[in-house]
């Protein structure tokens, strides 16, 4: 027997030792019921309703959920907790969920990965490494998906900081500001938009201004939001008109976002640099290739 056959039957076994080892460490790990209430269970029948293929998932994703419970850490569960609560409760899933989809990704890229090396190439190579990819994926969506909102939110704050000074200098209250900013929006589904409504509905519960909009920056971790809370709680603490607050408030975010958007152009343009001196040699080199062999052509002894 050749030493390459050993190697990939001894690559395959172990491969099938791990898969064997995650099984058994799955079946015997404490279980935990997933969660159904609460804003998590609202998005989460909301998602199992208008996705078919969300709802086709689920009910593998909840078994594996159950059994995967409890070989989280904490660290771990508090890191993909707070992704979760950044990308809006995306899907009503829960920690434990993350993970159950990374393993089912990742069996699917090495099932993916062993039929496409038994067409010719090494099944146990392929298998592995693709494995490996779909382990990551779910987490990468994730976090796409929270920066995305998080930058979302960042961007339309001070429009809304401008509104909210308007109201607020019409004689309303804030919590009375805040619902005529989420009533009159022409878009109901945009991250701040929710995170308004959010802001009432705990306000409403009882909540005290200052602990709502502390969860709203949790919620949000983006400079103007984090400066817009410390505003309004400096507000309450020193007894200055609010209204006058924002609106200072709101022109300072304009200059952040001015300053953001000539450093993001500055960035942009070094990092073109690059690019176009490359296109640069491969134009050069394509003009002056021709004439230089020609030259070599003619001077050939």
């Amino acid at each position: 027997m050749s030493i390459s056959v050993l190697i990939r039957a001894s690559a395959v076994a172990c491969l099938g030792l791990a898969i064997a080892t995650l099984i058994f460490a799955v079946g015997i790990a404490p279980r935990q019921p997933a969660a159904r209430l609460g804003l998590r269970g609202f998005k989460r029948a909301q998602s199992l309703r208008d996705n078919g293929l969300y709802a086709l998932v689920d009910p593998c994703m909840r078994f594996i959920s159950r059994r995967v419970y409890g070989l989280m850490s904490p660290s771990l569960r508090t890191k993909l907790e707070a992704q979760i609560v950044m990308a809006g409760d995306i899907g009503g899933l829960q920690p434990e969920d993350i993970l159950s989809l990374g393993l089912m990704t990742g069996l699917f890229g090495a099932v993916l990965g062993a039929l496409y090396g038994a067409r010719g190439g090494d099944p146990a190579l392929f298998s592995g490494l693709l494995g490996l990819a779909g382990l990551g994926v779910p987490y990468l969506w994730l976090s796409s998906n929270a920066e995305q909102r998080v930058r979302r939110v960042s961007t339309a704050t001070p429009p809304m900081i401008d509104l909210l000074a308007l109201c607020l200098g019409a004689g309303l209250d804030f919590p009375a500001a805040v619902r005529q900013v989420v009533d009159r929006s022409r878009l109901a589904q945009e991250p701040l938009q929710e995170e308004l409504r959010l802001l009432l509905q705990e306000l409403d519960i009882g909540k005290t201004r200052r602990t709502a909009l502390e969860q709203m920056a949790l919620r949000a971790p983006c400079e103007p939001v984090r400066d817009l809370v410390s505003a309004i709680v400096q507000s309450e603490e020193q007894g200055t008109p609010l209204a006058e607050v924002l609106r200072v408030q709101a022109a300072t975010s304009r200059m952040h976002r001015s300053a953001r958007a000539e450093e993001a152009a500055a960035r942009a343009a070094a990092q073109m640099m690059l690019p176009i001196v490359l296109l640069f040699v491969t134009v050069l080199s394509l003009i002056a290739g021709p004439i230089v062999l020609s030259f070599i052509e003619q001077f050939k002894f």
